[in-house]
């Protein structure tokens, strides 16, 4: 029975509004979190790329737009030669009205005229201020410029010139020189490239937080078995866990056990003798789950015919380590092989394979001829089932145009991996051109 395409769309359509959110319009912060994490782990070179191109961005742009200043400055002692003199409160309170005046004097076109006179210059070269020590009489003036010879030379220039502009407004003053910095050794704002660096580092990480966090929001994939019982409307015949090719674990052995006795099940109610294996893009894992279904129903006593008809990307014999040979599926559907010549058997099994020997650009032009229709009638004469593993479904037409040759079909899809338009696209041309499906299967899941 073909997938009702009511049922495709408006699921569809449920997941365009959302994938990650509730039913209450939350949105899902666990499943949001759990694709962040997948995202980060499988893009952690970018994460490297980012942090170091911010590290190294920011430690050239310190150096590039670093200017030194330098300091130099004088430190006063205060007092009057008024009948107050030696009055404590009294001279406090003049370097307190020194301190008030002061920056003014600094900024008044006066006192910068008679300091780039003196200095020989036609813009002032630096700033200059004055603050007073809070409670004393002691006051500080500070001449800050591009070099330390400039700074002190600053200075010199200031002290020289300001007394003949506050005497008119402060009285005389005695001003004694208490402390003095001379020529600065070093730069007041010395670069720290370090902590750029860990800076533009934190940027760029932070950077790539936000890609992956757009990323997991932007990604529609299926996560869990809901998900692909919401979407496709196929019989679920179970999940393999993510393992390793060369070293299946238990786990994944009882799984594939449990599929392949749902399959068996699903084969016989339906009357099904040839299955069409397929997903929707590539890297779901296809060929695998193929491999292992063929190999799994026959321990089960079954004869099995394995056909390798991805002539574009053939990997059945590399995924069970066989020898393929040079002839197999091309040449049998090209008319220079018989498939009895080039059928390889499996030791000490039931298991036959048709290699796929050549990667084809396009194969319209041979499975367009209906040659590979006649082939796997003939070759379910000679087996109990023949499994055809064929090309992603989503992407390319050759699956949709062996829909017609088989009895059913079985669609795998890899746990959060293909976007949920291309898997429905896949299935709903699969339908279209008459599938009827044994069952879907969810690939690599990954076990807390």
């Amino acid at each position: 029975m073909a997938i009702s395409m009511h049922i495709i769309t408006a699921d569809m359509e449920d997941i365009m509004n959302g994938e990650m959110r509730l039913e209450d319009g939350r949105i899902d912060l666990t499943s949001l979190a759990e694709t962040m994490w997948k995202q980060g782990r499988r893009f952690w070179w970018l994460l490297l790329l980012l942090a170091g191109i911010g590290a190294a961005a920011c430690s050239f742009l310190v150096k590039k737009t670093y200017q030194p200043v330098y300091t130099a400055f004088a430190a006063y002692a205060v007092s009057s030669d008024s009948v107050y003199a030696g009055n404590k409160n009294y001279e406090q309170k003049v370097a307190e009205q020194i301190g008030v005046v002061f920056p003014y004097i600094l900024t008044s076109d006066v006192l910068r005229e008679k300091v780039c006179e003196k200095m020989g210059t036609k813009t002032m070269p630096g700033s200059i201020d004055a603050s007073v020590v809070q409670d004393t009489n002691l006051i500080t003036i500070r001449a800050r410029a591009a070099s330390a010879g400039r700074a002190y030379e600053l200075l010199q220039a200031v002290l020289a010139c300001y007394p003949e502009i506050l005497h008119p407004v402060t009285g005389v003053l005695k001003m004694e020189l208490l402390d003095e910095s001379g020529v600065p050794h070093q730069p007041d704002n010395i670069p720290d490239g370090r902590r750029a660096a860990l800076e533009g580092a934190a940027g760029g990480s932070l950077l790539f937080i936000l890609i992956v966090l757009f990323g997991a929001m932007a990604k529609k994939t299926v996560k869990n078995r809901e998900d692909l019982q919401r979407l496709t409307q196929i019989h679920y015949l179970g999940s393999l866990p993510k393992t390793r090719a060369k070293k299946r674990s238990a786990a994944f052995l009882d799984a594939r056990y449990a599929i392949c006795a749902r399959l068996e099940k699903e084969l016989k109610k339906k009357n099904m003798h040839t299955l069409l294996v397929t997903s929707a893009v590539a890297g779901e894992g296809k060929t695998t789950v193929a491999c292992n279904l063929a190999l799994g129903l026959e321990k089960k006593g079954y004869s099995v015919l394995l056909l390798d008809a991805d002539l574009r990307k053939p990997a059945v014999c590399r995924t069970i380590q066989l020898d393929s040979g040079t002839e197999g599926a091309y040449e049998v559907l090209t008319g220079q092989r018989t498939a009895e010549e080039v059928k390889i058997r499996c030791r000490d099994t039931q298991l036959c394979v048709i290699a796929g020997t050549k990667s084809l650009s396009s194969t319209q032009q041979i499975l367009g001829t209906g040659k590979i229709a006649e082939i796997i009638k003939q070759l379910e004469k000679e087996a109990d089932l023949v499994i055809v593993d064929t090309p992603p479904a989503g992407i390319l037409s050759d699956a949709a145009m062996l829909a017609s040759c088989v009895d059913g079909g079985v669609f795998v899809v890899r746990q959060d991996f293909a976007d949920v338009r291309i898997l429905t696209e896949g299935i709903r041309e699969l339908s279209e051109a008459g599938m009827e499906f044994a069952g879907c299967i969810l690939n690599q899941t990954e076990h807390k």
